[in-house]
C-alpha cells in the first residue's frame, strides 16, 4: 500500500468516524425508554414505540461496533503499523478497494468467507 493510499484511507476513515458519531447521536435519542401513557399513546402505538427502540439499539450496537472497528484501523495508519492491510488468516494483501469499502477490515475476501 503506498503512502498516498494510505491518506486516503486515513481520510475515508476519518469521514466515516464523523457520519457515525452523528448517528449515534441521533440514535441515542431514539433508544431512550418508552413511559407508559407517553404522549397520549395508547398501548398499540406505545408498542410500535417499543419495536421501534429495540430496532434502534440493534443499529446503535452496530454502529459502536463499527467505530471501535475504525477506531483501531486509524491507530494502525497512524502508527505506520506495516501489518496493517495484510489479511490477518493467510497474510496477503487485502485489495485496496475492500479496504476502502470496509477500512476495518482485517480479512481478505477469501479468508472472510
Amino acid at each position: 500500500m503506498t503512502p498516498n493510499d494510505r491518506q486516503k484511507l486515513r481520510e475515508r476513515i476519518v469521514a466515516d468516524l464523523a457520519r457515525i458519531a452523528q448517528d449515534i447521536e441521533a440514535l441515542k435519542e431514539l433508544t431512550k425508554p418508552v413511559p407508559p401513557g407517553a404522549d397520549g399513546m395508547d398501548e398499540v402505538s406505545r408498542m410500535d414505540a417499543i419495536q421501534n427502540k429495540s430496532v434502534n439499539e440493534a443499529a446503535l450496537a452496530q454502529l459502536r461496533n463499527r467505530q471501535v472497528g475504525l477506531e483501531y484501523a486509524l491507530k494502525r495508519i497512524d502508527e505506520d503499523d506495516p501489518d496493517f492491510g495484510f489479511c490477518v488468516e493467510c497474510g496477503e494483501p487485502i485489495p485496496l478497494a475492500r479496504l476502502m469499502a470496509m477500512p476495518e477490515a482485517s480479512r481478505c475476501v477469501n479468508c472472510a468467507d
